[in-house]
């Protein structure tokens, strides 16, 4: 059995997400060109869209304004959007940052609704999800016992049996996500369960780092084999995180809001 330790470098400036201040307008920032997270329901208004790149922000509003849906990536489906660019005081468009509005339809529920999109279809959409074996419980142990700066990175006893086991229909590559510490802030309305992510591949079994939170939702970013990841932490509004495991566990992407 192969162990790779892979220590993904934070950046610090997408690894959490602090809630807006009441009132504020939600905002959403990932690096991958073509995607950002937006409100299904029309009357949560539209959603501040930011990007590492003002390109990415000049081909949505392209994308939008030539009246083409995006897609969201949990599901597939498609919707129209709308883009707004701030304007300077002679009219000039300022490409800082843009205002995306996505129509939903009619809410399904009195939950509010947000969703990834891209302006690309999904690769996949179908994630099988399922127990870990007690096979795979016995390997996780043997790399935990066989890595002591594996064990010093973990800190905390892992709940091994509980993990969840992700891949990709037909496919051979796995995530592992194995429930970790509990982080608890009750005067600031915190709350999440760190999640701890390994990965097998033909090579054998990789541990990533960790995630915040429990996944939301499971995602295709590029046609991998291993999903990305939503994780969605227990805040005062909505603190949301995208994570890719492509080349090693990384933040890519955040959303947050009240």
């Amino acid at each position: 059995m192969v162990l790779r330790l892979r220590v993904a470098a934070l950046l610090l400036g997408l690894a959490v997400v602090g809630p807006a201040a009441a009132g504020e307008e939600s905002e959403s920032h990932i690096s991958r060109p073509g995607l950002f997270f937006a409100w299904l329901s029309p009357d949560l208004g539209a959603v501040v869209v930011r990007a590492d790149d003002a390109a990415h922000l000049r081909a949505l509003a392209r994308h939008c304004r030539a009246g083409r849906p995006v897609f969201a990536l949990q599901t597939g489906e498609k919707y129209p959007c709308q883009i707004e660019v701030p304007k300077d005081p002679s009219g000039g468009e300022q490409w800082e940052e843009v205002r995306a509005t996505v129509q939903g339809g009619p809410a399904r529920s009195n939950t509010r609704q947000y969703r990834l999109f891209s302006i690309a279809p999904p690769l996949t959409t179908q994630w099988t999800t399922r127990p870990i074996a007690a096979p795979e419980v016995q390997a996780l142990e043997g790399v935990l016992r066989s890595d002591a700066r594996l064990r010093a990175a973990v800190r905390s006893p892992l709940k091994l049996a509980a993990a969840t086991v992700v891949h990709k229909s037909g496919g051979q590559d796995l995530a592992i996500l194995v429930p970790g510490k509990l982080v608890q802030d009750r005067a600031g309305g915190y709350h999440a369960r760190r999640h701890h992510v390994f990965t097998k591949d033909r090579k054998g079994y990789a541990y990533q780092g960790d995630v915040p939170a429990k996944v939301a939702s499971f995602v295709d970013l590029d046609g991998a084999e291993l999903p990305g990841l939503v994780v969605s932490e227990g805040c005062d509004g909505w603190c949301i995180t995208l994570w890719s495991l492509a080349g090693g566990l990384r933040p890519v992407g955040r959303f947050g809001g009240h």
